[in-house]
């Protein structure tokens, strides 16, 4: 009797607020709860299918404070809007949207995500789960994917004229990363000057990118958005034989931006996170047409490389 109600606890969980619709006030709410300083939510993104059972809800499963925040994607969930159509471009999407910031200071961002054991990955179709952005040309800076190789972080090589266009750095393996929370810290310095630009990421309290260079485009500023967003979906149906995309769930909670370490976090996890170095990357190279990870795909690169 215990395992069976067990088992229905954790449908319940699941579930959520399944096919409920829930105001953005609720969302911004949740968030402000948990201390968002400078993360302050705009708006659901305008590319959310109206058609969307439960795109984006309030879920009680959390590890920081009392909720998180739950995005749900199902096959079709496709929105349009005047200038673009997800529809049209083999995309579904389910996101928050942040007002735009200006580009030349520093800022430190801290989410948890958490991916259910049984998560159902659409790769090799791109999941991004966080972005950042230019919006005036629109042009993508940085992504924070899930992939057949697991978490990676995903540097826009090309917006910058560099020559490794396209680079994934593995941040976790899909065996750790699903089924539990992840801690993802992101410090950077939004800047053109390659000599003031840089990048870096811990994972679990553990420094796993630290990029120093340009990492600004042409954009007058930058915008932030996450949840789940599906691109190139084509490839996944061609790869892995099917025509509906499966049902894809996640959690975010702690979302948090602030201007120095300290206002995030605290003094000695600060230090902690500032006194690490990382000798190594795990590098994977991305194929729309493969069904699963294959070795040839990872390899050992020197951080020096990542530029």
């Amino acid at each position: 009797m215990k395992k069976l109600l067990g088992i229905v606890v954790l449908g319940l969980l699941w579930c959520g607020n399944a096919y409920s619709e829930t105001k953005f006030s609720e969302i911004k709410k949740a968030l402000k709860e948990d201390n968002y300083g400078l993360a302050i939510p705009n708006s659901f993104h305008q590319l959310i299918s109206p058609k969307a059972k439960n795109p984006v809800s309030v879920s009680d499963f959390s590890i920081i404070g009392k909720t998180s925040i739950r995005f749900e994607v199902n096959h079709g969930e496709c929105g349009e809007e005047p200038k673009h159509s997800d529809c049209d471009t083999d995309r579904e999407r389910s996101e928050l949207f942040y007002k735009s910031k200006s580009p030349k200071k520093e800022i430190w961002y801290r989410f948890y995500i958490y991916l259910p054991k049984d998560f159902n990955s659409v790769a090799p179709a791109k999941m991004s789960l966080i972005q950042f952005s230019t919006l005036d040309p629109f042009a993508t800076l940085v992504m924070f994917n899930q992939t057949h190789a697991g978490l990676t972080f995903n540097r826009h090589f090309a917006l910058h004229g560099d020559s490794n266009e396209n680079t994934y750095i593995v941040l976790k393996p899909n065996e750790e990363l699903f089924g539990s929370w992840t801690e993802i810290i992101f410090n950077s310095n939004w800047h053109p000057d390659p000599a003031k630009g840089f990048m870096k990421v811990w994972i679990d309290g553990k420094l796993k990118v630290d990029f120093k260079g340009r990492s600004y485009g042409k954009g007058k500023k930058f915008s932030l958005r996450y949840g789940l967003y599906a691109s190139y979906l084509k490839n996944y149906r061609l790869s892995q034989g099917k025509e509906i995309h499966p049902q894809r769930i996640i959690h975010f909670d702690g979302v948090k931006a602030e201007k120095t370490c300290k206002k995030l976090l605290n003094k000695e996890i600060c230090q902690s996170l500032t006194s690490q170095t990382v000798s190594k990357y795990l590098k994977f190279e991305h194929d729309g047409n493969n069904k699963k990870l294959y070795d040839k795909e990872l390899s050992i690169i020197d951080p020096s490389t990542f530029r």
